[in-house]
């Protein structure tokens, strides 16, 4: 993850160390710090991804209004409104505020990313390969199946162990069309692409086509947690996607595929006589009671070529 340059403007120069280090905490670096009242012409051009505004609003408001405006309008970055007052370092509301800082930080490098003048365009087809047992082959099959430039974002969910992510990305992207990732915070979502995710840390696809990647691991037996991207990707996508559930040796998947079918996605899974353990397949249709599709890895290839060209024909009407 690059680190982001953010910029503070504090109405009390004392917030300045205890912002710091918050910042530092969640990765990122303060590299301009200004005081409010000396602020007016120095915003512009001061070179950082985003603002921490740590104002007395209310009072400012009221006492300054004129050059507050003037700052606000003047910021062209992504900016995080503070409350003004910092809790005491040992009042129990301090972590409150530093969770929050936190998570707001977090969100930032997506946005920030996303904005960039270089950034993809956002998908209109994202598609979640799901796998466990078996799954690495069928989906590799799968994806050299694929016609290239399809126009879909593939994301790669599959159970495996702590350190074998930059493996499966490697055998993914091997000889293949569409070129592999590690999902890393903050990476975009990208047309003939596959974003693998991680089985360490708790991965989600935001509605800007950003990964937000937590620091904490996956909840649940199984990492990465297949449902959990399902779910994600189905409430920002599900309208113009799906997921395959590929061979696997368990019932991952299987509730997240249903909200897929409420959030208008489809849901295919590999044939039983194609799979290494038809497990997971199994539960996905049980839980659905049939699914959209079911193949083998070239059969499912064909069928997402033929569902784009239908999606493409309506977008044409």
């Amino acid at each position: 993850m690059n680190v982001l340059r953010i910029g503070v403007i504090v109405d009390d120069p004392a917030q300045v160390p205890t912002l710091r280090a918050a910042v530092s905490s969640a990765g990122q670096e303060i590299a301009v710090a200004l005081e409010f009242s000396r602020s007016a012409g120095r915003v512009a051009d001061a070179g950082v991804d985003a603002w921490i505004i740590n104002l007395d609003v209310e009072a400012l408001e009221a006492e300054h209004p004129e050059p507050l405006d003037v700052l606000l309008d003047s910021i062209r970055v992504p900016m995080i409104l503070c409350e003004g007052k910092i809790p005491n370092h040992v009042s129990p509301e301090f972590a409150n505020w530093q969770r929050r800082l936190n998570e707001k930080l977090n969100g930032l490098t997506g946005l920030i990313n996303r904005t960039r003048q270089d950034a993809p365009r956002l998908p209109r087809r994202v598609w979640v390969l799901a796998g466990s047992i078996g799954g690495p082959d069928a989906v590799k099959q799968f994806l050299d199946a694929v016609p290239p430039d399809i126009g879909v974002a593939f994301i790669y969910a599959n159970h495996i162990e702590r350190d074998f992510q930059g493996l499966l990305t490697q055998v993914m992207g091997r000889n293949s069309h569409y070129e592999a990732f590690a999902v890393r915070h903050g990476d975009l979502l990208r047309e003939n692409s596959v974003a693998v995710i991680s089985p360490e840390h708790t991965t989600n696809v935001t509605r800007n086509g950003s990964f937000h990647v937590r620091n904490n691991g996956w909840v649940g037996q199984y990492q990465p947690n297949l449902d959990q991207v399902v779910a994600s990707t189905a409430m920002h996508f599900g309208r113009t996607g799906g997921v395959i559930v590929f061979s696997g040796m368990c019932d991952d998947a299987a509730a997240a595929s249903r909200l897929m079918k409420r959030c208008g996605g489809q849901v295919w899974t590999q044939s039983r006589e194609s799979c290494v353990n038809w497990a997971m397949p199994e539960a996905t249709e049980r839980a659905l009671g049939k699914a959209d599709f079911s193949g083998t890895p070239a059969q499912l290839a064909a069928r997402l070529a033929a569902w784009v060209q239908t999606d493409r024909r309506q977008l044409q009407r």
